[in-house]
């Protein structure tokens, strides 16, 4: 491995990566110790449709995981202990964590309640070398909250969170400059974020086993293989980001994607899709108290083309039903329905404090939409976002 001596720290970037450990699970045994070393399952009632939002690691041993059917997972775990959820009590414990990851750099950025990525490039003076700044970090969290997080420390946001992963849980992996190709050589592919149930086979096809294996191919291989996204591939195998920032004093662009564990070409799944994601923002832009005055889409088919497009607002909002509309008007101008999608996503940007101010005759219509969407999230904080949809979002074959 690359000597740290030979690489100061100034000539890379300097990037963590927290993701807190099993945190709704983790915020339910600080409630009841009682709860503590044994298998609890958030997400609600197992006899009702549902999916898991958090398991002990006392249940992920019996193969339960997120976003699984809750009926799964008791099948899989019959004497778990399952629980509604307490979303008010998680988002204050994340907005304590915010505070205390804000004291280490002001380049701080959320991706979810429980997980953030720090820019700590420059901050020696005040933190030490990563390494220690990660532990001093780490033991803070702990101090002050009671809760475990894992932290990955590298000069990459791509490398950094694989690392976290790498070290859960309540653990701490800092890959040195110089040896990120090095670090990622051993692991499987589907360890690298972007690459999933449909990209996998189509690698194991190729004898691509490993992300080393991905390394020993040339840019042009990888792209007479994958098209544009062989250039992705190529950067990350070597442990790069692609322009990628860590946005401060709040975000410039708000962004919500999915990738579909089977290609679709069916409308109705996409515009429900985008119904889903467009609610997703929308509620950020409020939890920031921002107004958007630009939509866009993300859309990727299934051979990798990816395009983007963008539409501005006569008025700056964050109200989920008009985003929804602007970026289903978009979705129609770009989607050619004999082409299977692999990914959607909605994005705001343009981002203002300050919303548009009606006339006297739409006053009334904005405060009370204002009024049932503040009530939604509540909602939402308190049981999980899925909790509360709009109607377009939801798949009438389901309900």
């Amino acid at each position: 491995m690359p000597n740290e001596a030979l690489h100061p720290a100034s000539m890379f970037r300097q990037i963590l990566h927290v993701d807190m450990d099993a945190f709704y699970v983790s915020v339910e045994e600080l409630e009841d110790p009682s709860l503590r070393g044994k298998a609890v399952i958030v997400g609600g009632d197992p006899d009702r449709r549902g999916v898991v939002a958090a398991a002990s690691y006392e249940a992920r041993k019996f193969g339960v995981h997120s976003a699984q059917p809750l009926r799964t997972a008791r099948r899989l775990c019959p004497h778990a202990i399952f629980l509604q959820g307490h979303y008010e009590k998680y988002w204050e414990y994340s907005r304590a964590i915010y505070a205390i990851l804000g004291e280490m750099t002001p380049l701080v950025e959320m991706v979810s309640v429980d997980e953030a990525y720090l820019d700590m490039t420059g901050c020696e003076r005040l933190h030490g070398p990563l390494l220690a700044a990660a532990d001093s970090l780490v033991r803070k969290i702990k101090q002050r909250t009671g809760l475990n997080c894992s932290v990955g420390a590298s000069t990459s946001c791509l490398v950094s969170k694989i690392a976290s992963d790498q070290a859960k849980p309540h653990g701490l992996l800092y890959v040195v400059p110089g040896s990120e190709a090095q670090f990622l050589a051993p692991l499987p592919v589907r360890r690298m974020p972007g690459i999933g149930r449909v990209t996998e086979p189509r690698m194991r096809a190729l004898g691509i086993e490993t992300i080393g294996d991905l390394q020993k191919l040339s840019l042009e291989e990888l792209k007479a293989h994958f098209g544009r996204f062989g250039e992705w591939l190529y950067l990350k195998a070597l442990g790069k980001d692609l322009n990628e920032r860590i946005e401060a004093n709040g975000p410039q662009s708000i962004s919500h994607e999915t990738t579909f564990d089977t290609d679709t070409c069916d409308r109705e799944e996409l515009e429900r899709t985008l119904s889903y994601l467009a609610q997703r923002v929308g509620r950020r832009l409020r939890e920031h108290q921002l107004f958007a005055r630009t939509v866009g889409l993300k859309l990727r088919y299934a051979d990798f083309q990816t395009f983007t497009r963008d539409i501005s607002l006569r008025e700056p909002t964050n109200v989920d039903s008009v985003i929804f509309e602007h970026v289903r008007h978009l979705f129609h101008c770009t989607f050619n329905p004999q082409w299977k999608v692999r990914l959607l996503g909605v994005r705001v940007s343009k981002l203002e404090t300050t919303a548009f101010q009606p006339s006297l005759l739409d006053a009334a219509q904005t405060a009370k939409i204002s009024q049932l969407l503040e009530a939604a999230d509540q909602v939402r904080k308190r049981y999980g976002f899925d909790a509360l949809q709009m109607a377009r979002s939801l798949d009438p074959k389901k309900n």
